[in-house]
């Protein structure tokens, strides 16, 4: 049932949502204005945030990514009121929370914010409904009134039958939605995951996602979800942030980031297999533009022509994804390619699709191919490149030549 309650006598009924268990009723905004936060290491300053503006719409879904030690881990405690940042400001549902000292920022905490962290942090001794009701206990709510609330979210869970079950008498994926019932049942304006996935199994994590995402759908809520995996990232998020060394990389929808990363590190961050990256030269060659390693010649589109003029004669990064890369036999009709020649050096059998490891004897690169014709290690190959999709960055900034918006 999308919706239960509690009976006088205990026993749920379907109805209308049980209250603090239904939507919030005015999902928060979110503002960041020039947010650093730094730490002091004898002489050193060390910055874990620099210069980070951010903005978290109402009921939106907002991913935060990057790699170990970009800063994503103490953005979240920041926006959680775990931690106050050294400069700029932070205003929460219309609060200016960047000021508060400790007991008004664990106030706005306790109404406001729910948590689910990767380790789950359930009460090992007590059972799936006594964890739940824990933030009511705290709330002051009576006895009957926050069991039946509990009650009701554990259904809406779909762990009715678990109610007194442990967390050692429950699944992976079963503490998990324990620990999700538990943020939701105080009805908070905003849930911050940190990394909740990453102790699950694959099979368990694709299940979870799936969950998350329809309880989204349910709350209509604010949701921010930090995780350094980009699938996790790539379907749940209506937007992505991508951090690096404590500043944002760029704000934006998955489809975005993928087709129009600003620089390098978005363009190798987002996709798997990462991006190739190959070093060449631009050549004019008549009225028309070519990319030369020293080993390919690559004629560039017309539409690149006026975004690299400036760099003819001059050494740039190429970037070009591996399912842009294909068997010649096997593309579709309409796809304009330019073929080249490299070498395989591993081949990696995926099932529907084949990763090839190449080179072309000065660059290494991987291209995803059909399984229809399987090469063989240190044969050579001809490979079309949609070369119209390639990105190119220029070597010292590493900012995008051709991002379009």
């Amino acid at each position: 049932a999308s919706h239960v309650r509690t009976s006088r006598q205990g026993r749920l009924t379907f109805g209308r949502p049980v209250r603090g268990v239904s939507s919030p009723d005015t999902p928060m905004q979110i503002t960041l204005q020039n947010v650093e936060k730094k730490y002091q290491m004898g002489t050193e300053t060390v910055y874990a945030l620099r210069g980070v503006d951010l903005e978290v719409a109402q009921n939106e879904y907002l991913a935060i990514m990057g790699p170990s030690g970009s800063g994503k881990t103490t953005l979240l405690n920041i926006l959680g009121c775990l931690d106050t940042p050294s400069a700029g400001t932070y205003v929460l549902d219309s609060e200016r929370v960047s000021t508060m000292n400790q007991d008004a920022l664990a106030d706005v905490r306790n109404r406001k914010i729910g948590f689910v962290f990767q380790t789950f942090n359930l009460l090992p001794r007590a059972s799936a409904l006594q964890n739940v009701e824990l933030p009511l206990i705290y709330s002051g709510i009576r006895r009957r009134a926050r069991r039946g609330k509990a009650e009701a979210l554990l259904e809406r869970v779909g762990l009715s039958d678990r109610i007194n079950h442990k967390p050692n008498e429950l699944s992976g994926g079963q503490r998990q939605r324990v620990a999700v019932g538990r943020a939701i049942v105080r009805k908070p304006k905003v849930f911050l995951f940190d990394e909740p996935l990453s102790n699950l199994d694959a099979k368990l994590r694709v299940q979870m996602r799936t969950e998350i995402s329809k309880l989204h759908r349910r709350l209509d809520a604010t949701m921010i979800y930090v995780t350094h995996d980009q699938t996790e990232a790539m379907t749940m998020g209506d937007r992505i942030v991508v951090m690096k060394d404590g500043q944002i990389q760029q704000n934006d929808t998955p489809l975005n980031l993928y087709k129009h990363p600003v620089n390098q590190f978005v363009a190798g961050f987002i996709g798997s297999p990462s991006m190739n990256f190959i070093q060449g030269r631009l050549e004019a060659e008549g009225d028309g533009l070519v990319f030369d390693e020293g080993h390919l010649r690559l004629p560039l589109p017309k539409e690149h022509h006026d975004g690299l003029q400036g760099y003819v004669g001059k050494d740039l990064m190429m970037g070009v994804r591996p399912e842009d890369i294909h068997d010649p036999d096997t593309m579709g009709r309409g796809v304009e390619a330019d073929e080249i020649e490299a070498q395989v050096e591993v081949v990696e059998p995926m099932g529907n699709e084949v990763l090839l490891y190449l080179t072309t004897g000065k660059s290494s690169f991987v291209a995803r191919v059909d399984p229809l014709h399987i090469p063989t290690v240190e044969q050579r190959v001809r490979l079309a490149v949609e070369i119209d999709k390639a990105h190119f960055f220029d070597l010292e900034t590493e900012v995008s030549l051709l991002r379009q918006s």
